[in-house]
């Protein structure tokens, strides 16, 4: 005569106690990685964002830089140069 094993209700309560715990285990920790992957997310967009400011920042001085007034502007101050008909003002450093 062959005997068959029956489980108990306790073996039953005790093994979805397991499952529960181990899911739990397993959602916190995959929260954890998501939480990371967001904040790490958010900083390089913000790296981005301060990288196409820059840019635009860049293309408007070249932008000016092509400009006569860019060009008369440098020879001023850079150059110490005066338009004709011009006076040039030099004051006696008091």
């Amino acid at each position: 005569m062959v005997r068959r094993y029956h489980a108990k209700p306790k073996f039953y309560l005790l093994l979805a106690g397991l499952l529960v715990i181990g899911f739990s285990i397993s959602y916190l920790v995959a929260n954890s990685r998501l939480s990371a992957a967001s904040d790490a997310l958010a900083s390089k967009i913000a790296q981005r964002d301060e990288i196409v400011q820059e840019i635009g920042e860049l293309e408007k001085e070249i932008a000016f830089a092509q400009t006569d007034e860019y060009v008369e502007r440098a020879a001023r101050d850079e150059l110490g140069l005066i338009m004709p008909g011009e006076i040039r003002y030099v004051s006696s450093g008091a």
